[in-house]
């Protein structure tokens, strides 16, 4: 069966179906379109937005093992500042080689402020000393330096006769302590 239109019915079918193709074109063209797009956009914000929190996740999950490791560094500091000072503390060097000479029945009969050698991490400071006890206590003594907190280096060592008598000799050597220079 055939429907017969008016050609005014005809004009009004196709107007509207034109208007109806424009609204379409125009509802995706103007519409669905930008809102795809910024959906889009929003996703990859979003994407980008996890991976970083992924990051940021296994970076909070170091943070305990990172904490730790920098207490260790920290006490590890702190045990090689007292090593090599960034003090030249003098007083400090004459205490303890006073300390362990009388501990091992040293005498220390001069202790001299020598030069300074400055290396690129570290500043040498030499103090010549003349000392005197026997040949095992002088022994023990240099022993006993050399297992001081602080770093010391001891050069030139001169052994004079020993005393018949007491046994004790005379010793002159040079007392190496360093100091870190910073910078």
């Amino acid at each position: 069966m055939a429907i017969k239109l008016t050609k005014q019915q005809q004009q009004i079918v196709v107007a509207g179906a034109l208007g109806l193709g424009a609204f379409a074109f125009c509802y995706i063209k103007f519409f669905m379109l930008p809102v795809f797009g910024k959906t889009a956009e929003v996703n990859k914000k979003i994407e980008a937005l996890a991976v970083e929190i992924d990051s940021a996740k296994r970076q909070a999950a170091r943070l305990p093992d990172l904490e730790k490791q920098l207490v260790l560094l920290n006490e590890r500091k702190v045990e090689a500042e007292k090593r090599l000072p960034k003090t030249k503390s003098i007083p400090e060097i004459l205490v303890a080689l006073g300390a362990v000479a009388e501990k091992h029945r040293v005498f220390i009969g001069k202790f001299t402020p020598g030069p300074s050698k400055s290396q690129q991490y570290f500043t040498e400071m030499s103090f010549p000393v003349d000392a005197r006890g026997t040949y095992h206590n002088l022994g023990r003594f240099f022993a006993a330096l050399a297992l001081e907190q602080r770093l010391y280096n001891i050069y030139n060592v001169v052994f004079n006769t020993p005393s018949e008598s007491t046994g004790e000799m005379a010793v002159s050597f040079e007392l190496a302590a360093y100091q870190y220079k910073e910078g």
